[in-house]
Order: C-alpha cells, then sequence, then structure tokens
C-alpha cells in the first residue's frame, strides 16, 4: 500500500534518522552521538513524552507519566490523525471454563508496576517516560538484530541466536497467538539480552509485518537487569517502522494499571513451583486492531491503520526465544538458564497453553502436525523441545533455553 501524505514521508524520514544513524562509539555498553543526532534524539522525546497531568515515581525509580487517553502519543503517528480510539475490545477472545489455568501444577508470577498506593487519573494513561538514552539504545538493538526476527541474516557486530516453533500451515489464516510462559530472572549486562516471546507475523522477509511480545532481560534498554513485559512492532522488515514497547508512535494504550515496560515479579526460583504468566495478542473482529492482553489486563492495540500485510490477518505464529551480545561479551542464557529438558518442570523454561485465535475469533489449540522447529545455534548452547499435547492443564506444550557460550573475539 502506498501513501503520499506529506506528514507521512516527514514522520518516516524523522523516524529513519533517529533508528538507522550510525552509532560512533559503545563506552560501557551504552550508544554515543554526534550534536546533530542529539538534536533529532530531542525532538522525538518531545513527541513521546506529552504533557503529564500526573507523574508517579515507581518504587523502582521508574517515572511514569499519566497521559490524557486521547493525546498520548500513538497519535502522533500520521496514519492515525483520524483514528477514533477504541476503549474496549469488541469481541473477547476467551478460553473455554474447563482449560482455566488452577495453581495445582504452577502459581502465576505477578506484573509489579511498582505503583504502590499510586494510580493515573480517570481518562489517562500510565506510560513509561522515555529518555534520550532509551532511544539510542532501542535504535542500536533494532539495528544489530533486526534480521533475527525473519530468519535471514546479514553480517553483523551483534551475536544473535534464537530458538522456536512455528504453527504453520499452506493458506492458513490466524487472528492472534497465546501461550502461558514460564518467567526467569538473571543478571546480564549492557552487551547482552534474552528474551523468551511470540510472534504474529504476515509479508515477505523484507517487507514483513510482525506484532513480538512477551519477557525480556535487557540493561541496554531498560537500564537494568530485571526481567520486564516488553513489545515490538514492525510494518516494512525492521526497516523504517515499528519501533520496541512506546519509543515512537503507533501502539494505543488503554489500561490505566499495566504499561509495557513494567516489572515481572516474582519469577521463577529453579527447582521451585514454575512461576508463569499469560500472554495473548488477537486481531479485534469488528475493528481490526491487535489488541495485547497480559495476565488478563487488557494493556492496548496496535491499530490496523499502520499495517499492510497484518491489516486482515496473519500467516505464521511463532513461539520461542532470541539472546543476542555483542562479540566481546559471553552469549547470554536464554530461557532458566539451563538446556530444556521434558522430565521435570521446575526445572526448566516452558511455555504452555499453546494456541492461536481463528477467523470466528475463538481461541483454539495450535496443531501438533503443523509444526516447524527452528534454531540458528548449537545444541549445547540453546535448544528447544516440543513435546505436543501432554495433557492435563499443561495441554499444547515446549521447553527451550540453554546457558549460552563464550565467543571468540574474532568476528
Amino acid at each position: 500500500m502506498e501513501y503520499s501524505n506529506a506528514s507521512l514521508i516527514m514522520f518516516y524520514v524523522l523516524l529513519f534518522v533517529i533508528l538507522t544513524i550510525e552509532t560512533q562509539s559503545i563506552e560501557g555498553g551504552k550508544a554515543n552521538t554526534s550534536e546533530k543526532e542529539d538534536r533529532e534524539l530531542t525532538k522525538q522525546l518531545r513527541i513521546l513524552n506529552k504533557k503529564p497531568i500526573k507523574i508517579i515515581t515507581t518504587k523502582f525509580g521508574d517515572t511514569i507519566d499519566c497521559i490524557d487517553i486521547y493525546k498520548q502519543p500513538a497519535f502522533d503517528h500520521p496514519l492515525l490523525k483520524d483514528h477514533k480510539i477504541q476503549m474496549v475490545p469488541s469481541s473477547i477472545s476467551e478460553e473455554t471454563t474447563s482449560k482455566n489455568i488452577s495453581s495445582t501444577i504452577f502459581r502465576g508470577s505477578n506484573i509489579d508496576t511498582g505503583f504502590q498506593n499510586e494510580r493515573c487519573p480517570p481518562e489517562t494513561v500510565p506510560m513509561r517516560r522515555t529518555r534520550k538514552q532509551d532511544l539510542i539504545n532501542a535504535r542500536y538493538l533494532m539495528q544489530k538484530t533486526n534480521s533475527i526476527h525473519t530468519n535471514y541474516y546479514t553480517l553483523s557486530p551483534m551475536n544473535y541466536h534464537f530458538v522456536s516453533v512455528e504453527e504453520f500451515s499452506e493458506g492458513k489464516k490466524y487472528f492472534g497467538s497465546a501461550a502461558w510462559m514460564s518467567v526467569h530472572g538473571f543478571e546480564l549486562n549492557y552487551e547482552q539480552f534474552s528474551t523468551a516471546q511470540i510472534w504474529v507475523q504476515n509479508g515477505p522477509a523484507e517487507k514483513i509485518n510482525s506484532i513480538e511480545f512477551g519477557w525480556m532481560i535487557y540493561p541496554g534498554l531498560f537500564g537494568d537487569t530485571h526481567t520486564r513485559v516488553f513489545a515490538y512492532w514492525t510494518a516494512d522488515g525492521y526497516k523504517q517502522t515499528g519501533c520496541f514497547n512506546t519509543y515512537c508512535p503507533g501502539f494505543v494504550q488503554v489500561s490505566r494499571d499495566l504499561y509495557i515496560g513494567a516489572r515481572i515479579n516474582p519469577v521463577f526460583v529453579y527447582g521451585k513451583n514454575p512461576m508463569a504468566l499469560p500472554f495473548k495478542v488477537y486481531r479485534d473482529l469488528k475493528t481490526g486492531n491487535w489488541w495485547l492482553i497480559i495476565n488478563d489486563i487488557t494493556v492496548g492495540y496496535w491499530p490496523k491503520e499502520i499495517f499492510t500485510h497484518l491489516a486482515d490477518n496473519a500467516l505464521t505464529v511463532r513461539y520461542g526465544g532470541i539472546a543476542g551480545n555483542e562479540p566481546q561479551a559471553p552469549a547470554p542464557p536464554m530461557g532458566n538458564r539451563y538446556l530444556p529438558q521434558l522430565q521435570d518442570y521446575s526445572k526448566t523454561a516452558f511455555m504452555t497453553r499453546m494456541m492461536y485465535v481463528d477467523e470466528k475469533g475463538k481461541i483454539v489449540d495450535i496443531n501438533p502436525d503443523n509444526i516447524q522447529t527452528k534454531r540458528n545455534t548449537t545444541l549445547d548452547s540453546y535448544d528447544i523441545l516440543f513435546a505436543g499435547n501432554i495433557g492435563g492443564e499443561y495441554d499444547i506444550t515446549m521447553a527451550f533455553g540453554g546457558p549460552g557460550v563464550y565467543v571468540s573475539l574474532e568476528h
């Protein structure tokens, strides 16, 4: 789909400058910028950080701005200037009662916003304040990992590693994806990141539309080594559109209770009762918007207007993890830091209740016969094991992860 609107061109020019300018140097894992780049980043911050109605400083030190829901950064996207905000989904994809997760097998983690006794006022939404360094680090991560997601690779200073299972059937259409993800925590440095995530995708590799979501540990993006909720989108193969979290206009926040980038706590302790959270994205049957649901909280949505191939449906859903590191840094852990196994789920990272949303808006189990396993790493570093339907409350399940390895400085 082609757009000639002058504002659209100006927006993408600005975003292209911010997201693709070359990093001059890396000191302590943080990218430095030139004076010109610094000016462009300052302009972008003015777009993203709206004047707050209220400011909340969380117990973790995050600054949360309570923004007028109708003036949030999403509506600075040129394709959303006439967009009418959707306050609640017009269709809700629900699992059947018989498949509700109970505490008999594993407990749910919690998302700790750090609000304590405070909350954003009515008709405002919480947004983690974007710092200049956040934009620099997010741009750097996107530059170094943009080819991970589409299974083709280019030479890059960043080493990256992924494992995934893919539900794919020729001609089959998907309208969302969901799973319970075990949640883990470990120390990383600025040169490392690790995710557990779901991909919802459509389109050829060079123009792929993708929504990605789950949890991530990345000090370079969040400024700490805690496990946090993340999301990502692109509409052109990771070139000029899209971003992590809310670091560019696009995602429409509607929840007053949860924001992207919030910390997950507690996390899984090896050998103890498994800790997990439900994640889901699905396309609204009436509006076509893609809703993000985390721990049964409707966080917000990506409007259909910002997509081309995902405007109607997805053709692929994937489940797995990504780990990345600079050449001088050890390859980081993925999952729970151990290679996966299917005997004891208190000692492995897993996704369970792996499901997709069909054309009627119903959430159903993925088909084990349509699963393809993919990896780009050695089995002693990371692996993924698809268990299929193991019954009980787990249903369709896989295990994944690994310790990572030290890599050669020669690259």
